[in-house]
């Protein structure tokens, strides 16, 4: 695991972009039953974070990494690429979990299955390029009001298929429309989550 320190700066620039976000992204979290706006905030918040993070570690060993996006853009042009891309071809998405969601339902990050349809699922996971081999998942534990977090892992997108680490939620209610990666899970394969050396 790599531990890190979150400055004020940048939780301040997340929280911002988190609440900007809210009017563009509210359609697409209405469509997954949730509505409660501080909470669509915090998710992005969080995840925003998490990016940055990812970024400060893997930037000196790609320097030409893509640096996370502060962008807010309308429903109809949103991107959907990976959080992080580098030159080489490497395509890295984010998974970020804070304090308080691990405390409920355990260290977990959780994926958009959506039963494979096409609308508002992790394509870059579960449609054709999840067997690339240069398609990788950062898995990020957060904890805000201690300003500290870890990177659990970062592993190939193919090598979480083939060791079927994509379980369905605890939240029965959630099921089908969202598969989890379990950190419990993780630790069974300790050798291998560094699938990109930091």
């Amino acid at each position: 695991m790599i531990k890190f320190t979150i400055s004020e700066d940048i939780i301040k620039k997340c929280a911002e972009f988190g609440k900007a976000s809210i009017s563009s992204s509210s359609d697409k979290y209405a469509k997954r039953n949730q509505f409660d706006q501080e909470k669509i905030a915090k998710d992005i918040k969080i995840g925003k974070i998490g990016e940055e993070m990812v970024y400060e570690k893997l930037s000196p060993l790609f320097p030409e990494l893509s640096k996370p996006d502060h962008n807010i853009y309308d429903k109809f042009n949103k991107s959907w690429d990976p959080d992080l891309k580098d030159l080489s071809g490497i395509k890295i998405a984010v998974k970020s979990q804070d304090f308080d969601s691990s405390t409920f339902f355990g260290d977990s990050w959780v994926f958009q299955f959506n039963k494979g349809k096409s609308y508002d699922c992790d394509k870059e996971i579960f449609g054709e390029s999840k067997s690339l081999d240069q398609n990788y998942v950062a898995f990020v534990s957060l904890n805000v009001p201690r300003k500290t977090g870890i990177i659990q892992a970062i592993v190939k997108v193919s090598w979480l298929h083939e060791n079927n680490m994509f379980k369905d939620m605890k939240k029965e209610n959630l099921r089908g429309n969202k598969l989890a990666v379990y950190l419990d899970d993780l630790n069974t394969k300790k050798d291998e989550l560094w699938q990109i050396k930091i």
